[in-house]
Protein backbone atom coordinates (compact mmCIF):
# COMPACT_ATOMS: atom_id res chain seq x y z
CA UNK A 1 0.00 0.00 0.00
CA UNK A 2 0.86 3.67 -0.86
CA UNK A 3 2.76 5.40 1.92
CA UNK A 4 1.76 9.08 2.79
CA UNK A 5 2.41 10.61 5.43
CA UNK A 6 -0.55 12.45 7.87
CA UNK A 7 -0.67 13.31 11.27
CA UNK A 8 -4.48 13.32 11.82
CA UNK A 9 -5.04 14.18 15.46
CA UNK A 10 -1.64 11.70 16.33
CA UNK A 11 0.92 12.37 14.06
CA UNK A 12 -0.57 10.39 11.02
CA UNK A 13 1.31 10.10 7.28
CA UNK A 14 0.24 9.21 3.73
CA UNK A 15 1.56 6.29 1.81
CA UNK A 16 2.07 5.36 -1.56
CA UNK A 17 -0.42 8.49 -3.01
CA UNK A 18 -4.32 8.12 -2.20
CA UNK A 19 -6.33 8.10 -4.58
CA UNK A 20 -7.62 11.73 -5.31
CA UNK A 21 -8.67 13.39 -8.34
CA UNK A 22 -6.46 16.86 -8.31
CA UNK A 23 -7.85 20.15 -9.83
CA UNK A 24 -5.97 22.04 -12.22
CA UNK A 25 -4.51 24.06 -9.46
CA UNK A 26 -0.69 26.09 -10.17
CA UNK A 27 1.98 24.59 -7.82
CA UNK A 28 4.92 26.83 -7.25
CA UNK A 29 6.82 24.37 -5.36
CA UNK A 30 10.12 26.36 -4.73
CA UNK A 31 7.55 28.29 -2.55
CA UNK A 32 7.34 26.18 0.24
CA UNK A 33 10.47 24.77 0.36
CA UNK A 34 12.72 25.28 3.66
CA UNK A 35 15.98 24.72 2.48
CA UNK A 36 18.22 26.39 5.20
CA UNK A 37 15.60 24.59 7.56
CA UNK A 38 17.31 21.12 7.36
CA UNK A 39 21.26 21.25 6.89
CA UNK A 40 22.45 18.03 5.08
CA UNK A 41 19.22 17.24 2.92
CA UNK A 42 21.46 18.26 -0.39
CA UNK A 43 24.06 15.01 0.98
CA UNK A 44 21.15 12.67 0.71
CA UNK A 45 21.08 10.56 -2.34
CA UNK A 46 17.95 10.35 -4.41
CA UNK A 47 17.41 7.55 -6.31
CA UNK A 48 17.42 9.09 -10.53
CA UNK A 49 14.15 7.35 -12.37
CA UNK A 50 16.54 4.87 -14.20
CA UNK A 51 17.70 3.78 -10.81
CA UNK A 52 13.82 3.08 -9.76
CA UNK A 53 12.55 1.39 -12.80
CA UNK A 54 16.10 -0.26 -13.87
CA UNK A 55 16.02 -4.14 -14.67
CA UNK A 56 19.02 -6.23 -13.73
CA UNK A 57 20.89 -8.98 -16.09
CA UNK A 58 19.24 -11.51 -13.55
CA UNK A 59 15.53 -9.77 -14.49
CA UNK A 60 16.08 -9.97 -18.01
CA UNK A 61 17.43 -13.20 -17.81
CA UNK A 62 13.49 -14.26 -15.66
CA UNK A 63 11.31 -12.45 -17.59
CA UNK A 64 12.66 -13.95 -21.13
CA UNK A 65 12.50 -17.57 -19.64
CA UNK A 66 8.37 -16.73 -18.85
CA UNK A 67 7.94 -15.56 -22.17
CA UNK A 68 10.24 -17.68 -24.42
CA UNK A 69 9.01 -19.31 -27.50
CA UNK A 70 5.46 -18.10 -26.58
CA UNK A 71 3.95 -16.11 -29.61
CA UNK A 72 0.40 -15.71 -28.43
CA UNK A 73 0.55 -12.04 -26.26
CA UNK A 74 -1.73 -12.90 -24.19
CA UNK A 75 -0.60 -16.12 -22.92
CA UNK A 76 2.65 -14.31 -23.05
CA UNK A 77 1.27 -12.09 -20.76
CA UNK A 78 -0.32 -14.69 -18.25
CA UNK A 79 3.13 -16.38 -18.07
CA UNK A 80 4.95 -13.59 -17.20
CA UNK A 81 1.88 -12.45 -14.26
CA UNK A 82 2.11 -16.19 -13.13
CA UNK A 83 6.01 -16.16 -12.89
CA UNK A 84 6.15 -13.13 -10.86
CA UNK A 85 3.02 -14.14 -8.51
CA UNK A 86 3.86 -18.31 -8.55
CA UNK A 87 5.60 -19.04 -5.06
CA UNK A 88 7.55 -21.58 -6.94
CA UNK A 89 9.84 -18.89 -8.83
CA UNK A 90 9.84 -15.60 -6.67
CA UNK A 91 7.82 -16.38 -3.31
CA UNK A 92 7.29 -12.65 -2.76
CA UNK A 93 6.69 -11.74 0.59
CA UNK A 94 4.49 -8.69 1.59
CA UNK A 95 6.19 -6.12 4.09
CA UNK A 96 4.34 -2.46 3.70
CA UNK A 97 7.46 -1.24 4.71
CA UNK A 98 9.27 -2.04 1.95
CA UNK A 99 10.10 0.85 -0.69
CA UNK A 100 12.32 -0.42 -3.21
CA UNK A 101 13.36 -0.05 -6.53
CA UNK A 102 12.74 -2.74 -9.24
CA UNK A 103 15.97 -4.28 -8.77
CA UNK A 104 15.93 -4.51 -4.61
CA UNK A 105 12.45 -5.98 -5.04
CA UNK A 106 13.53 -8.92 -7.12
CA UNK A 107 16.91 -9.50 -5.03
CA UNK A 108 14.59 -9.03 -2.02
CA UNK A 109 12.11 -10.90 -2.58
CA UNK A 110 9.65 -8.38 -0.42
CA UNK A 111 7.54 -6.04 -1.57
CA UNK A 112 4.46 -3.11 -0.63
CA UNK A 113 2.37 -2.87 -3.39
CA UNK A 114 4.23 0.20 -4.46
CA UNK A 115 7.66 -1.48 -4.77
CA UNK A 116 5.79 -4.74 -6.67
CA UNK A 117 3.67 -2.60 -9.11
CA UNK A 118 7.05 -0.82 -10.01
CA UNK A 119 8.80 -4.02 -10.41
CA UNK A 120 5.81 -5.31 -12.46
CA UNK A 121 5.39 -2.50 -14.72
CA UNK A 122 9.44 -2.34 -15.26
CA UNK A 123 9.26 -6.34 -16.61
CA UNK A 124 6.40 -6.14 -18.42
CA UNK A 125 7.73 -2.92 -20.03
CA UNK A 126 10.50 -4.89 -21.16
CA UNK A 127 8.66 -7.93 -22.58
CA UNK A 128 7.36 -5.59 -24.99
CA UNK A 129 3.18 -5.27 -23.37
CA UNK A 130 1.42 -2.50 -23.01
CA UNK A 131 1.25 -1.73 -19.23
CA UNK A 132 -0.52 1.17 -16.62
CA UNK A 133 -0.35 2.27 -13.21
CA UNK A 134 -3.68 2.67 -11.72
CA UNK A 135 -4.60 4.35 -8.67
CA UNK A 136 -7.27 2.72 -6.74
CA UNK A 137 -9.82 4.55 -4.44
CA UNK A 138 -9.89 2.18 -1.49
CA UNK A 139 -11.84 2.93 1.79
CA UNK A 140 -9.24 4.45 4.75
CA UNK A 141 -6.75 2.22 5.94
CA UNK A 142 -4.72 3.02 8.47
CA UNK A 143 -1.91 1.51 10.46
CA UNK A 144 -0.34 2.45 13.48
CA UNK A 145 4.35 2.42 13.22
CA UNK A 146 6.22 3.77 16.02
CA UNK A 147 3.71 6.49 17.23
CA UNK A 148 2.40 7.62 13.60
CA UNK A 149 -1.23 7.23 11.71
CA UNK A 150 -0.17 6.19 8.53
CA UNK A 151 -2.88 6.51 5.68
CA UNK A 152 -2.76 3.69 3.27
CA UNK A 153 -4.18 3.94 -0.85
CA UNK A 154 -3.49 1.54 -3.20
CA UNK A 155 -1.62 1.17 -6.23
CA UNK A 156 -2.20 -1.89 -9.18
CA UNK A 157 -1.56 -2.78 -12.68
CA UNK A 158 -2.95 -3.36 -16.10
CA UNK A 159 -1.25 -4.86 -18.74
CA UNK A 160 -2.28 -5.52 -22.21
CA UNK A 161 -0.75 -6.69 -25.61
CA UNK A 162 0.97 -4.16 -27.38
CA UNK A 163 -0.46 -3.61 -31.05
CA UNK A 164 2.31 -3.65 -33.61
CA UNK A 165 2.62 -1.81 -36.76
CA UNK A 166 0.58 -4.46 -38.32
CA UNK A 167 -1.71 -5.84 -35.80
CA UNK A 168 -4.63 -4.53 -33.97
CA UNK A 169 -6.46 -6.15 -30.75
CA UNK A 170 -10.25 -5.27 -30.90
CA UNK A 171 -10.70 -7.56 -27.75
CA UNK A 172 -6.93 -6.90 -25.87
CA UNK A 173 -7.72 -9.68 -22.81
CA UNK A 174 -5.34 -8.08 -20.61
CA UNK A 175 -4.86 -8.72 -16.83
CA UNK A 176 -5.13 -6.16 -13.95
CA UNK A 177 -2.32 -7.15 -11.53
CA UNK A 178 -2.72 -6.58 -7.99
CA UNK A 179 -0.60 -7.33 -5.28
CA UNK A 180 -2.80 -6.87 -2.40
CA UNK A 181 -2.35 -8.05 1.51
CA UNK A 182 -6.27 -6.55 2.58
CA UNK A 183 -8.00 -9.62 0.19
CA UNK A 184 -10.53 -7.00 -1.06
CA UNK A 185 -13.38 -8.79 -3.09
CA UNK A 186 -14.91 -4.97 -3.94
CA UNK A 187 -14.00 -3.72 -7.23
CA UNK A 188 -12.98 -0.09 -6.30
CA UNK A 189 -12.79 2.91 -9.40
CA UNK A 190 -9.72 3.24 -10.12
CA UNK A 191 -7.88 5.79 -12.58
CA UNK A 192 -4.51 5.41 -14.86
CA UNK A 193 -2.02 7.38 -13.55
CA UNK A 194 1.21 7.88 -15.40
CA UNK A 195 4.97 7.10 -14.53
CA UNK A 196 5.87 10.62 -13.09
CA UNK A 197 2.88 10.36 -10.07
CA UNK A 198 4.48 6.81 -8.99
CA UNK A 199 8.21 7.84 -9.17
CA UNK A 200 6.84 11.03 -6.69
CA UNK A 201 4.79 8.42 -5.01
CA UNK A 202 8.27 6.89 -4.35
CA UNK A 203 10.03 9.54 -3.05
CA UNK A 204 6.95 10.30 -0.48
CA UNK A 205 7.29 6.77 0.63
CA UNK A 206 10.82 6.74 1.40
CA UNK A 207 10.51 10.25 3.06
CA UNK A 208 7.45 8.44 5.33
CA UNK A 209 10.13 6.46 6.77
CA UNK A 210 13.07 8.35 7.11
CA UNK A 211 10.12 10.86 9.26
CA UNK A 212 9.24 7.85 11.39
CA UNK A 213 12.62 7.13 12.00
CA UNK A 214 13.44 11.12 12.75
CA UNK A 215 15.91 11.66 10.52
CA UNK A 216 14.18 14.81 9.12
CA UNK A 217 16.92 16.13 6.45
CA UNK A 218 16.61 12.64 4.62
CA UNK A 219 12.62 13.21 4.84
CA UNK A 220 12.77 16.83 3.59
CA UNK A 221 15.44 15.60 0.95
CA UNK A 222 12.83 12.86 -0.31
CA UNK A 223 9.55 15.24 0.06
CA UNK A 224 11.85 18.08 -1.73
CA UNK A 225 12.07 15.92 -4.80
CA UNK A 226 8.51 14.45 -4.76
CA UNK A 227 7.36 17.77 -4.96
CA UNK A 228 9.55 18.61 -7.73
CA UNK A 229 8.45 15.24 -9.60
CA UNK A 230 5.02 15.50 -9.39
CA UNK A 231 3.59 19.28 -7.77
CA UNK A 232 0.12 17.76 -8.22
CA UNK A 233 0.62 15.20 -5.77
CA UNK A 234 -1.26 15.98 -2.63
CA UNK A 235 0.05 13.39 -0.45
CA UNK A 236 3.95 14.93 -0.87
CA UNK A 237 1.89 18.48 0.94
CA UNK A 238 0.40 16.72 3.28
CA UNK A 239 3.66 14.93 4.59
CA UNK A 240 5.54 17.75 4.11
CA UNK A 241 3.39 19.76 6.52
CA UNK A 242 3.68 17.11 9.12
CA UNK A 243 7.29 17.49 8.50
CA UNK A 244 7.12 21.23 9.09
CA UNK A 245 4.92 20.99 12.08
CA UNK A 246 7.26 18.45 13.69
CA UNK A 247 10.33 21.15 13.23
CA UNK A 248 8.37 23.73 14.56
CA UNK A 249 7.85 25.71 10.90
CA UNK A 250 4.06 26.25 11.73
CA UNK A 251 3.63 28.69 9.00
CA UNK A 252 5.05 26.89 6.47
CA UNK A 253 2.85 23.10 7.27
CA UNK A 254 -0.47 25.27 7.57
CA UNK A 255 0.58 26.44 3.62
CA UNK A 256 1.45 22.82 2.66
CA UNK A 257 -1.89 21.94 4.48
CA UNK A 258 -3.83 24.39 2.56
CA UNK A 259 -1.97 23.51 -0.67
CA UNK A 260 -3.39 20.14 -0.81
CA UNK A 261 -6.38 20.79 -0.25
CA UNK A 262 -6.56 23.23 -2.74
CA UNK A 263 -5.13 20.64 -5.02
CA UNK A 264 -8.19 18.01 -4.75
CA UNK A 265 -10.08 18.40 -1.30
CA UNK A 266 -7.34 16.29 1.02
CA UNK A 267 -9.10 14.50 3.60
CA UNK A 268 -5.75 13.77 5.46
CA UNK A 269 -4.95 17.49 4.84
CA UNK A 270 -7.66 18.73 6.42
CA UNK A 271 -7.42 16.57 9.58
CA UNK A 272 -4.42 17.36 10.00
CA UNK A 273 -5.19 21.43 9.88
CA UNK A 274 -7.59 20.96 12.01
CA UNK A 275 -4.87 19.43 14.73
CA UNK A 276 -2.98 22.64 13.43
CA UNK A 277 -5.85 24.59 14.37
CA UNK A 278 -5.50 23.26 17.97
CA UNK A 279 -2.16 23.55 18.45
CA UNK A 280 -2.82 27.11 17.88
CA UNK A 281 -5.84 27.81 19.82
CA UNK A 282 -8.27 28.15 16.85
CA UNK A 283 -10.47 25.32 18.59
CA UNK A 284 -13.40 26.40 16.77
CA UNK A 285 -11.79 26.29 13.45
CA UNK A 286 -10.49 22.61 14.04
CA UNK A 287 -13.76 21.36 15.64
CA UNK A 288 -15.74 22.34 12.09
CA UNK A 289 -13.48 20.83 9.78
CA UNK A 290 -13.53 17.49 12.13
CA UNK A 291 -17.39 17.46 12.40
CA UNK A 292 -17.40 17.83 8.32
CA UNK A 293 -14.92 14.98 7.99
CA UNK A 294 -16.93 12.42 10.07
CA UNK A 295 -20.52 13.34 8.55
CA UNK A 296 -18.60 12.68 5.03
CA UNK A 297 -17.04 8.99 6.88
CA UNK A 298 -20.25 8.17 8.80
CA UNK A 299 -21.70 8.75 4.81
CA UNK A 300 -19.63 6.07 2.70
CA UNK A 301 -20.58 2.48 3.03
CA UNK A 302 -16.96 1.18 2.34
CA UNK A 303 -15.99 2.82 5.60
CA UNK A 304 -18.46 0.85 7.51
CA UNK A 305 -17.28 -2.63 5.46
CA UNK A 306 -13.47 -1.37 6.16
CA UNK A 307 -14.70 -0.89 9.82
CA UNK A 308 -16.37 -4.76 9.99
CA UNK A 309 -13.63 -6.03 8.25
CA UNK A 310 -11.46 -4.92 10.96
CA UNK A 311 -13.45 -6.17 13.58
CA UNK A 312 -13.80 -9.91 12.43
CA UNK A 313 -10.44 -10.28 11.78
CA UNK A 314 -10.15 -9.02 15.65
CA UNK A 315 -13.07 -12.06 16.22
CA UNK A 316 -14.99 -9.54 18.04
CA UNK A 317 -18.45 -10.92 15.13
CA UNK A 318 -21.08 -8.69 16.86
CA UNK A 319 -18.93 -5.37 16.35
CA UNK A 320 -18.62 -6.67 12.89
CA UNK A 321 -22.44 -7.47 12.36
CA UNK A 322 -23.10 -4.05 13.43
CA UNK A 323 -20.88 -2.28 10.87
CA UNK A 324 -21.85 -4.90 8.05
CA UNK A 325 -25.59 -3.69 8.82
CA UNK A 326 -24.74 -0.22 8.82
CA UNK A 327 -22.74 -0.36 4.93
CA UNK A 328 -26.12 -2.30 4.15
CA UNK A 329 -27.98 0.60 5.24
CA UNK A 330 -26.17 3.12 2.64
CA UNK A 331 -25.65 0.63 -0.02
CA UNK A 332 -27.96 -2.29 -0.53
CA UNK A 333 -26.75 -3.81 -3.76
CA UNK A 334 -23.12 -4.82 -2.56
CA UNK A 335 -22.81 -8.62 -2.51
CA UNK A 336 -19.86 -8.25 -0.29
CA UNK A 337 -21.61 -6.74 2.47
CA UNK A 338 -23.63 -9.66 2.30
CA UNK A 339 -21.40 -12.29 2.68
CA UNK A 340 -19.50 -10.05 5.61
CA UNK A 341 -23.10 -11.14 7.40
CA UNK A 342 -23.11 -14.33 6.18
CA UNK A 343 -19.02 -14.82 7.37
CA UNK A 344 -19.77 -13.23 11.01
CA UNK A 345 -23.06 -15.19 11.26
CA UNK A 346 -21.20 -18.70 10.82
CA UNK A 347 -18.87 -17.56 13.23
CA UNK A 348 -21.44 -17.12 16.09
CA UNK A 349 -22.80 -20.76 14.99
CA UNK A 350 -25.96 -19.44 13.69
CA UNK A 351 -26.16 -20.98 10.67
CA UNK A 352 -29.84 -20.56 9.36
CA UNK A 353 -28.61 -16.91 9.07
CA UNK A 354 -25.19 -17.47 7.48
CA UNK A 355 -26.87 -19.42 4.69
CA UNK A 356 -29.53 -17.00 4.38
CA UNK A 357 -27.08 -13.47 4.13
CA UNK A 358 -24.90 -16.54 1.81
CA UNK A 359 -28.15 -16.40 -0.58
CA UNK A 360 -28.53 -12.71 -1.15
CA UNK A 361 -24.61 -12.46 -1.86
CA UNK A 362 -25.47 -14.74 -4.27
CA UNK A 363 -28.08 -12.98 -5.91
CA UNK A 364 -26.13 -10.03 -5.91
CA UNK A 365 -23.24 -11.45 -7.53
CA UNK A 366 -21.57 -9.22 -10.34
CA UNK A 367 -19.63 -11.52 -11.92
CA UNK A 368 -19.45 -15.51 -12.29
CA UNK A 369 -16.69 -16.44 -10.13
CA UNK A 370 -18.05 -14.90 -6.94
CA UNK A 371 -21.82 -16.61 -8.06
CA UNK A 372 -19.97 -19.78 -7.96
CA UNK A 373 -17.96 -19.03 -5.13
CA UNK A 374 -20.85 -18.53 -2.52
CA UNK A 375 -23.06 -21.17 -4.27
CA UNK A 376 -19.49 -23.28 -3.32
CA UNK A 377 -20.01 -22.24 0.16
CA UNK A 378 -23.76 -22.31 0.43
CA UNK A 379 -23.20 -26.34 -0.52
CA UNK A 380 -20.85 -27.23 1.81
CA UNK A 381 -23.10 -24.87 4.39
CA UNK A 382 -26.34 -27.38 4.05
CA UNK A 383 -24.13 -30.16 4.36
CA UNK A 384 -23.26 -29.20 8.25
Amino acid sequence: MQKCMIPAVLSGLMLLGCASHTQQVEVNPQSHFADEAFDGYQQVAIESREEVFGLSREMRSFVDKQILRVDDPKVRIRNLVKGIFDHSHMNLLYDTSANTTASQTFDNRIANCLSMSIMTYAMADYAGMDVAFQDVDIPEFWTRDQGYSLLNGHINLKILPRNEHNTTYIRKGGLEVDFDPQGYRVKFPSREIDQQQILAMFYNNKAADYLIDQNYPAAYAYLRASATTAPQLSETWVNLGVLYRLNGQLQRAERAYQQAIALDDNQTAEENLAHLYNLTGRHEMAEAILARIERRRLANPYYHYLLAEQEFEQDHWRQAIEHYRKALSLDRNKHEFYYGLAKAYYQLGDLSAAERYLRMAKRRSVFDQDEKRYQSKLNLLTRI
